[in-house]
């Protein structure tokens, strides 16, 4: 093969291989956690409306899969609609959501990569895969999943 024609395979194969880790390290990005805390179920139970957060919900406007708490700097992108929280609109909801059901809903702290808590989620089902944090500040935050079988307690193992 000729000097030339080597040269440029070389460049084509490092070129490629620059684009596959830019495209991984673009993939791979920041993630946050969650974790549960029995004080935030008890703040949406209690209808408490936290100053300095943006509200979320997922699902039923009447009776919705999940309730998220952003704070302001930390906007939720996604499969969510913001409402206007007051209390008497949490207590509604909250209300609906406990319905006859054994289990939940429960509360978890969503943190960030540093474990700082940026936002509280409220729901029956189980919690997403951790939240995204996006470089803008905003979050992505899948809505809660349902188990294949139906049942789907908050937190997995959940024995009542």
């Amino acid at each position: 093969m000729p000097r030339r024609r080597r040269f440029l395979t070389v460049q084509v194969r490092a070129l490629a291989a620059l684009i596959a880790l830019s495209a991984l390290a673009g993939c791979a990005g920041r993630y946050g956690s969650m974790r549960f805390d029995n004080g935030i179920q008890r703040e949406f139970e209690a209808a408490q409306v936290l100053p300095g957060y943006r509200y979320y919900t997922t699902g039923s406007e009447i009776d919705p899969a999940a309730i998220v708490a952003m704070r302001v700097d930390r906007p939720l992108r996604g499969a969510w609609r913001e409402i206007a929280a007051t209390p008497a609109l949490l207590k509604s909801l909250a209300d609906k959501m406990r319905g006859n059901r054994p289990v939940g809903p429960e509360g978890a702290a969503i943190l960030d990569d540093r474990g700082e808590r940026i936002g509280v989620w409220y729901s029956y089902l189980r919690y997403p895969p951790p939240p995204r944090l996006n470089d803008d500040g905003s979050v992505e935050l899948n809505p809660p999943a349902t188990a294949p079988d139906g049942e789907s307690p908050a937190r997995p193992g959940r024995r009542d």
